[in-house]
């Protein structure tokens, strides 16, 4: 965006703001209006309530073209710069910031922001055979009968980032509106879904608003909701009972209870091929058709496959929800520790064949694979092959520690992760907890050594693990 001359002087309150606690979490109210026929998105919000920050962008989805901000607080309209130095690797995003002043070095953030804006998306019909060539969490994903968009990573509210501290305020309390003519039914993340085209939705808990409106029908089963299902009821019950066993193991050996029952989305994507599950509880989402809707849950040739996927999603209440993580290693921690407890819930709920196969496998991907040990971790580049360092390298060096100190110890590790204050999850704190955990500086140091900082992280862990090969 080009410079702008500033016709207007802004208030003291650009440069001295009024002190007000940084914890807040803001509030958003307002309307959305959207077809899932058209492809559109109109929204007129109000973010207030805003925490008193210095150096931040606000995330916004760049398939949006901004009407207008306004400072209400003065009813000002707040010229805006766009960042292209955000550290958001997805992609998906503009970021977004106020100048105070013509020199365009300090930045201004009023407490009460209105986001006026509107955007128009691809509708892939679904059954029309004309596909994209991917669709993927962070897309809004209008596929003829619906709309399936999450909340951090597509921004199609305003996510405000906090770049000093590395803190995301995308999960907000909210009261807004939706309106949806060619819907007939909606559902905001942490409100119950309605029936309708037009509902308002509140929360004075903090969610991110996943949203999914559209055409279809939902179900309540013991409390959890299961939306546009492709499963009878039975099925559902049979889900729902699974869901359950595995909630009240994770629960019970972390001693952290699930706050509220997760509500279950199925889903088509815009492309051929593309199917997976992403959560932003109590929301968890499944994306696929045919073999790869929720039936794979439940058939029996698959099922024992399939599971830990809802396990690792599971996980996700505690490594994203319960505690969020941050820094350069956060990613790493928030993936490989719910894969991790998927895992455990493989070997001990679902089949020791499974978990077996399933760690040698990813054993046998890791070989090769030129890997940074955590200490030296300084940026998310450093994982070079995401997939591989979150989803492979990370829980197989967490199961050798697990089979170096025991079994009792390694879940105590996890409550102490989960439970321990800080405002950076960096590598400085993943080694407190383990140390703070074990009490034994001797054993603490071996662990460190052989797993956080060595080059032969990889051929430790697999010979610990009898899986070298």
């Amino acid at each position: 965006m080009s410079r702008r001359i500033f016709l207007l002087l802004f208030p003291v309150l650009a440069f001295i703001q009024i002190a007000y606690s940084q914890d807040t979490i803001p509030l958003l109210t307002g309307k959305v209006t959207l077809s899932i026929t058209k492809g559109t998105i109109a929204c007129d919000f109000t973010l207030s309530d805003i925490p008193a920050i210095e150096n931040y962008y606000i995330r916004i989805n760049s398939g949006m073209n901004i009407h207008a901000f306004r400072d209400l607080d003065y009813n000002n309209l707040i010229y805006y710069e766009k960042s292209f130095a955000d550290t958001m690797s997805t992609g998906e995003t503009n970021a977004y910031y106020f100048p105070a002043g013509n020199e365009g070095k300090r930045k201004y953030l009023p407490r009460k922001i209105q986001f006026r804006y509107v955007g128009m998306y691809p509708v892939i019909r679904e059954g029309s055979g004309d596909f994209s060539v991917e669709d993927w969490k962070g897309n809004l994903s209008f596929n003829g009968y619906s709309l399936r968009v999450d909340g951090m990573q597509s921004a199609w509210y305003p996510v405000l980032y906090d770049i000093n501290n590395d803190r995301r305020y995308d999960k907000l309390r909210y009261d807004i509106e939706v309106d949806c003519a060619d819907c007939n039914s909606i559902y905001v993340n942490g409100s119950l879904p309605v029936k309708g085209s037009t509902a308002r939705f509140q929360s004075t808990v903090p969610y991110q608003l996943t949203l999914f409106s559209g055409k279809y029908d939902f179900n309540n089963i013991g409390g959890s909701y299961f939306l546009n299902p492709d499963l009878n009821s039975q099925d559902l019950e049979q889900f729902a009972t699974i869901t359950n066993r595995f909630k009240s193991y994770l629960q019970g050996k972390l001693s952290i209870p699930y706050k509220g029952n997760p509500v279950f989305i199925q889903t088509t994507p815009t492309s051929e091929k593309n199917s997976w599950l992403f959560v932003s509880y109590p929301t968890i989402v499944n994306i696929g058709r045919g073999q790869w809707g929720m039936k794979k849950f439940i058939e029996k040739s698959r099922a024992d496959w399939a599971r830990p996927y809802i396990a690792h999603e599971l996980g996700h209440y505690y490594f994203g929800t319960y505690k969020v993580f941050n820094s350069a290693l956060g990613d790493m921690m928030s993936e490989g520790f719910s894969e991790f407890l998927s895992y455990k819930v493989t070997k001990d709920l679902i089949s020791d064949s499974v978990y077996t196969t399933t760690i040698r496998k990813k054993a046998s991907m890791l070989t090769g694979f030129k890997v940074v040990p955590f200490a030296r971790v300084n940026t998310r580049n450093d994982y070079h092959d995401r997939e591989l360092y979150v989803y492979y390298y990370a829980p197989t060096i967490f199961l050798a520690i697990e089979k170096e100190i025991g079994e009792g110890n390694m879940w105590k590790w996890l409550q102490v992760l989960l439970n321990t204050p800080t405002q950076f999850t960096d590598y400085a704190f993943l080694r407190k907890t383990l140390y703070t955990t074990l009490n034994n500086s001797a054993q603490s140091e071996a662990i460190e050594k052989k797993y956080f900082t060595s080059d032969s992280s990889i051929d430790n862990a697999l010979q610990t693990l009898k899986l070298s090969q």
